[in-house]
C-alpha cells in the first residue's frame, strides 16, 4: 500500500436506516468514512482528517478502521463531542431517498488539521456542513490534487463557491451543480463551474451512471453496473473515495469512474459500512458484472395511468413515479398534475378533470399502466393510448390472468419495477 498519498476531510456519523416496515436498522456512516473505508480497500492507507467523541473511542469498529489502514493519527477526539445522527428513508432501491438530521449543526470546534507529509490528493466533504478553505489554498499551494464533495445545503453550497478556484475534480449530483451555478439546467450549470478552472467535473446520476466533462469541452459517460441493490446510502461517498484513490494511482479518470461505480454497485448490495469491494476483486468484477447502458438524454415524458382513490393506490403510484423520476424521466401524473376527482364533484368538474388527463396523454411519449388494480379507468387509458399509437408498457405484479383487451392494448408487460424501467429504456434505444 502506499502510505499517506490520500487524505480525507469529512464527518463520522451515525445513520439510522428505517425500513417501510417500520424495522430500524443502525450503522456508522458519514461521508468521510465511507470515502475512508473505500480508498482503504482500493490499495491506500488514506489520513482521515475528522472529529470523533466518546461514543466511538470504545467502540470494536474504530480499531477496526485502524487495522484496514486508515490512519487517525491526525484526526481529534473531544471528550464532549456528539457524533451527527441522520434519520434516512428511500434507501432502498427505487426509492427517493430523505436523511434528515437529528442534530442541530455544531460549530465552533477549533479543528485545523494541517495536510500531513506526502499527501498527494486530498478529498474534501463537510464537516458540519463547514467546508476548510485552508487546506484548498494550502493543498493547491504544494501542488496537492484537491477533490471536492459538497453537500446540497445552503451552508456547504455557498462555501463551496468560493472553493471552486482550488479545485481540480469536483464531485457532484446534478442538484448539487445547478445550485453551484444558480442554474435549473444541467448543460448551462456545467458550462458556468467548469469556466472557473477545474479541471474535471464529476456528475454523479444514480442508476443513470455519470458524466465527465473535461476543462478542454469534451465529455464521456460512464455507464452505471446492474446491482441487486439493499442500501444506497454512502454510495456516492464510497464512489469519491474509489475514484480519488484510483485516479491518484493511474492518472486517468475514465479508468478511475469506471472502478468507481463498480465498487459502489458491489456496496450498495449489502448493509454493513465495511463491506466495499477490494481493488484486487473489483478489478475482475468489471469484467463480470453487468454494465447498463442507458441513453444520454432521456427527455422523455411519461403518462402514469393508475388508480389512486385508496390510501394503497396513491401509494402504489407514488412509488412508481418516484422511480421513473429518479431514472430521469419527466412523469406527468393525473392525480398529482389535475387533482383527485371528489365523489360528489359536479358534471362540469367531471368532464374538465376527463379533459385535462387526455391532454396529459397527449403531451407524453410514454404511457405506463399500472395493472393490478383493475381499474375501468387506466383501461381506458390503455384503450386511448392504443388507438393513438403511445407506446404503453403495463405493469403487473399480481398472479391474476390479464384480460385480452389489456394484453393486447399494451406494446410489453412487466412483472417487476426492475423489468420496467429497463423496459423503458429498452424502447428508447
Amino acid at each position: 500500500m502506499i502510505n499517506l498519498s490520500l487524505s480525507i476531510y469529512g464527518e463520522i456519523a451515525r445513520d439510522i436506516l428505517v425500513y417501510p416496515n417500520s424495522i430500524i436498522n443502525r450503522r456508522w456512516g458519514g461521508a468521510g468514512l465511507y470515502a475512508s473505508i473505500a480508498a482503504s480497500k482500493q490499495g491506500l492507507n488514506p489520513t482521515f482528517l475528522t472529529l470523533y467523541g466518546p461514543e466511538l473511542q470504545n467502540e470494536y469498529s474504530l480499531s477496526y478502521w485502524k487495522a484496514m489502514g486508515i490512519s487517525f493519527d491526525c484526526a481529534r477526539y473531544i471528550e464532549n463531542y456528539n457524533h451527527p445522527k441522520y434519520l434516512v428513508t428511500g434507501f432502498e432501491k427505487y426509492q427517493h431517498k430523505i436523511s434528515r438530521p437529528m442534530t442541530t449543526v455544531k460549530t465552533g470546534y477549533d479543528y485545523r488539521p494541517i495536510i500531513p507529509s506526502g499527501t498527494k490528493g486530498l478529498l474534501i466533504f463537510p464537516i458540519d456542513h463547514t467546508l476548510p478553505k485552508y487546506l484548498c489554498v494550502d493543498g493547491k499551494k504544494d501542488g496537492i490534487i484537491i477533490f471536492l464533495d459538497p453537500k446540497p445545503n445552503e451552508h456547504s453550497i455557498s462555501e463551496a463557491k468560493e472553493l471552486l478556484q482550488y479545485c481540480d475534480v469536483l464531485l457532484v449530483n446534478e442538484d448539487e451543480i445547478k445550485l453551484l451555478s444558480e442554474s435549473s439546467n444541467l448543460n448551462e450549470a456545467i458550462d458556468k463551474v467548469i469556466a472557473t478552472g477545474i479541471e474535471y467535473i464529476v456528475v454523479k446520476r444514480g442508476n443513470r451512471g455519470c458524466i465527465i466533462v473535461k476543462n478542454d469541452g469534451s465529455s464521456f459517460t460512464i455507464p452505471t453496473f446492474s446491482s441487486n441493490v439493499v442500501c444506497t446510502l454512502g454510495s456516492g461517498d464510497v464512489f469519491g473515495g474509489a475514484l480519488a484513490s484510483t485516479f491518484l494511482r493511474t492518472s486517468d479518470i475514465r479508468y478511475s469512474a469506471i472502478i468507481a461505480s463498480c465498487v459502489a454497485a458491489n456496496f450498495i448490495e449489502k448493509i454493513d459500512t465495511e463491506a466495499i469491494i477490494s481493488r484486487e476483486d473489483v478489478e475482475v468484477d468489471i469484467k463480470t458484472r453487468k454494465v447498463i447502458e442507458m441513453p444520454e438524454a432521456i427527455n422523455k415524458t411519461i403518462y402514469l395511468a393508475g388508480p389512486f382513490f385508496s390510501e394503497q393506490e396513491l401509494s402504489w403510484v407514488n412509488k412508481i413515479c418516484n422511480v421513473l423520476e429518479s431514472s430521469g424521466f419527466t412523469v406527468l401524473s393525473p392525480s398529482r398534475e389535475n387533482g383527485i376527482l371528489k365523489k360528489n364533484a359536479s358534471p362540469e368538474d367531471k368532464v374538465r378533470i376527463f379533459k385535462a388527463d387526455i391532454e396529459l396523454i397527449q403531451k407524453s411519449d410514454i404511457v405506463v399502466a399500472l395493472l393490478d388494480h383493475d381499474d375501468p379507468g387506466t383501461c381506458f387509458e390503455i384503450g386511448y393510448s392504443y388507438s393513438k399509437g403511445f407506446f404503453t408498457v403495463g405493469l403487473n405484479t399480481s398472479n391474476r390472468i390479464l384480460n385480452n383487451m389489456i394484453l393486447n392494448g399494451c406494446n410489453v408487460i412487466c412483472n417487476s419495477i426492475n423489468d420496467l424501467v429497463g423496459e423503458i429504456y429498452d424502447c428508447l434505444k
